[in-house]
């Protein structure tokens, strides 16, 4: 067996430097996991955002003649205080509200300025499953006509399943 007391001083210098390479690599993953997280975010929001622009662009292509029908909707989601959404399930809530609301697009103006609660019961505490794993509540709070634009206002909350 060999004299470990004449490597001391370098065994010790490689277990700081091994040490090191562990605490360096495990701070550049975070650094890396974190840079990654937000580029899939912006990545997704700018998706999202893309496929909006087509519909509206869709739906004005068809529309642009006529002047009195819905041609945009936009679609605000609001959480509560307590529990506030992320911005990831805020952009799902929405989506999935603004494809519910696409039958209206093309619709007169007058008419749904007759029957507007007709409009808003389909929101009327609608359940929208599987949105990262958890189920939310939507409310209508706001609908608003301004010009060839309907803005709508949604409450979501995070649906809590009673069990016995």
């Amino acid at each position: 067996m060999p004299p470990f007391e004449r490597y001391t001083g370098l065994l010790q210098s490689a277990g700081l430097f091994i040490s090191g390479m562990i605490i360096g690599s495990a701070i550049f993953l975070g650094i890396y996991h974190h840079q990654l997280n937000t580029v899939l975010i912006q990545n997704r929001e700018l998706s999202d955002e893309n496929d909006k622009l087509q519909q509206d662009n869709n739906t004005y292509k068809k529309t642009r003649n006529q002047q009195s029908t819905v041609n945009q909707i936009d679609v605000i989601v609001e959480s509560s205080p307590l529990n506030p959404l992320d911005k990831v399930t805020e952009q799902e809530i929405e989506k999935r509200v603004r494809n519910d609301l696409s039958v209206i697009k093309g619709q007169k103006i007058a008419v749904i300025a007759e029957s507007p609660h007709v409009y808003q019961s389909l929101l009327s505490k609608k359940t929208y499953r599987g949105i990262l794993d958890k189920d939310y509540i939507v409310n209508t709070k706001t609908m608003m006509l301004i010009q060839n634009e309907l803005k709508v206002w949604v409450i979501a909350e995070e649906f809590k399943r009673t069990t016995m």
